[in-house]
């Protein structure tokens, strides 16, 4: 990536101090301690870096977008090292802004509802009617060694399978698979699948992948394990990888707090790619023994993902309605019915508003302030990618075909804010149809 001069000078003086941060998280990290002095004379210079870089409204080419990021990732730096040192309470507003979750997608959630609220409901009566269950699907007895060692062994034999099996699949069809030769697979006992940047191990949750049978048998979850890999080795990993091969300004390759927005917006993106893509490929269903059930997983898949968007952008809803200060105490009981009716009446059920509402109503500081960490959570309801591809589409550019390449490429390289994403791609997209 080519930059002007000044810019170049900025994005150094900025990796002097990235690499200062990484070694006070380092420290605290290992010490629980945070050296207050060293911080604070770190954010200040962040703050000044920042105030030379005029702010850009609307960029115009690639080195005015490496500019508009590079002072949002200063200032949203030197920010959320202010609060740990001040202690200071996180107000909705501050996590909004911290995280750059964009407020039109918070926004536009209760008109989102009403328009799917239908569609979620009708997803419940088709799993119902087409599915016929006539056992339990249990939790696995992780506690019993015997269950452990099987439950690893079928999970690593799928886990293993499918990162081969997929990968020479994608490789057929972009040129960013070729990069998930890069990673190393395993099963993972612990409660959420993730892609470790420190050691390149994709590692997907047993108990997310497999259950137990009433009869004890072991199973795998095609459908999970699907959605899994697709979220972290497709979306996570790869955008991780790309972006180190990459020739990119050191900010844009580093890990951070200001850019997890984005790379769940990727990740989710990334799930149904993956389910639609091996839809049309029978001879992938084959190598990865799922041929003769495919179209049921297919259907079932496609009816969980309606309802689970549904549940996930209600739940972020939830947090929007709870977290509104201007609604009145928390802790009155007026203010709790209102509340109450305000997401009622967009949940699938009457029953799941009041559970959620009694069930967070203790979740907020002495300020009145929803629990931060609650808040943090709405960066599931922030939609870069999908802004970015639907710009694609108004420019000509198609996801299939010879435009996928690109679009790939796009999606996945660099670690940018959710504004700097969409910056970013508008811009590669103009320049990709000069061409």
């Amino acid at each position: 990536m080519r930059l002007e001069q000044d810019t170049q000078n900025k994005v150094d003086q900025a990796e002097g101090l990235l690499r200062r941060l990484d070694k006070i998280n380092k420290f605290q990290n290992k010490y629980n301690a945070l050296p207050a002095q060293v911080a604070s004379g770190i954010a200040e210079k962040m703050y000044n870096l920042a105030g030379f870089i005029d702010l850009i409204e609307n960029p115009s080419n690639e080195d005015e977008v490496v500019r508009s990021e590079l002072k949002r990732r200063m200032v949203g730096e030197a920010n959320l090292l202010e609060h740990k040192l001040s202690g200071r309470l996180y107000d909705f507003d501050s996590v909004i802004e911290l995280y750059g979750i964009p407020r039109e997608d918070i926004k536009s959630l209760p008109e989102w509802l009403k328009q799917n609220r239908e569609g979620a409901l009708d997803s419940i009566d088709r799993l119902f009617h087409s599915k016929d269950l006539d056992q339990y699907e249990l939790p696995l007895a992780m506690d019993l060694p015997s269950v452990k060692r099987a439950a690893e062994e079928v999970a690593k034999a799928h886990i293993d399978k499918y990162h081969k099996v997929v990968g020479e699949f994608l490789e057929d069809r972009t040129n960013v698979a070729g990069f998930l030769r890069d990673i190393q697979t395993s099963p993972s006992t612990n409660s959420r699948s993730y892609f470790s940047i420190l050691t390149g191990t994709l590692a997907l949750g047993i108990e997310a992948i497999c259950h137990s049978s009433e009869d004890g048998l072991i199973e795998i979850k095609d459908e999970k394990l699907i959605r899994l890999y697709g979220h972290e080795a497709m979306g996570h990993a790869l955008n991780y990888l790309l972006s180190q091969s990459k020739d990119l300004p050191y900010f844009l390759r580093e890990d951070s707090e200001l850019v997890r927005t984005t790379g769940e917006s990727i990740a989710q993106h990334y799930e149904g790619v993956l389910l639609d893509g091996l839809n049309e490929d029978r001879d992938t269903q084959k190598r990865l023994g799922i041929e003769h059930k495919f179209d049921e997983i297919y259907k079932e898949v496609k009816d969980t993902d309606k309802l689970e968007l549904y549940k996930r952008r209600f739940f972020s809803y939830f947090i929007s309605v709870m977290g509104d200060k201007s609604l009145g105490n928390p802790e009155d009981p007026e203010v709790v019915k209102t509340k109450t009716k305000m997401i009622n009446e967009l949940a699938l059920d009457s029953a799941m508003a009041s559970r959620l509402v009694q069930g967070y109503r203790r979740e907020f500081d002495s300020e009145g302030n929803l629990d931060s960490s609650l808040v943090k959570e709405l960066i599931y309801a922030a939609q870069p990618v999908a802004r970015s591809i639907e710009g694609f589409r108004e420019k000509g550019i198609g996801y299939e075909g010879p435009d996928r390449n690109f679009v790939d490429t796009t999606i996945l390289t660099g670690l940018w804010t959710p504004m700097g994403f969409v910056e970013n791609a508008r811009i590669q997209a103009e320049n990709y149809k000069s061409k």
